[in-house]
């Protein structure tokens, strides 16, 4: 889909952080947001712990601990972690996706709307928009 539609500007592709509802959820997204901050592709590394294999460290101690475990520097790290303007940008974020519809992820959105979850579906709705 990336080659096909994002390569060849049909399409854009982004990607915005937002945490399902609870403290410990928006906690980890104070941490994805200063990771991305200090190095863009630890981004990934938090999403897959905390989203994809599910790891319940979502104290801040734990958050801190695991940025300096993938190589970011963990003072810069915990003082982000601890700037309200980090909260601030979270914040902004799940707002942002609230005000078009997004309440939960992952979601994919063609012109606005849903356009489902699967590579077909997604291609439809590309395909159909597409002039």
């Amino acid at each position: 889909m990336i080659e096909e539609y994002v390569r060849t500007g049909i399409a854009r592709f982004r990607f915005v952080n937002i945490a399902y509802t609870g403290a410990s959820a928006e906690r980890v997204g104070y941490a994805m947001v200063c990771a991305i901050d200090q190095n863009g592709a630890a981004f990934w590394e938090f999403h897959d712990r905390f989203l994809i294999d599910k790891s319940s460290a979502s104290r801040r101690d734990q958050l801190i601990s695991y940025a300096g475990e993938i190589g970011l520097d963990a003072d810069a790290f915990t003082q982000c972690y601890d700037d309200p303007a980090t909260r601030q940008k979270h914040n902004n974020n799940v707002n942002a996706a609230r005000r078009i519809g997004i309440s939960y992820g992952p979601r994919i959105l063609v012109n606005g709307e849903n356009a489902g979850t699967t590579f077909a579906a997604i291609q439809r709705r590309v395909d159909a928009a597409t002039p």
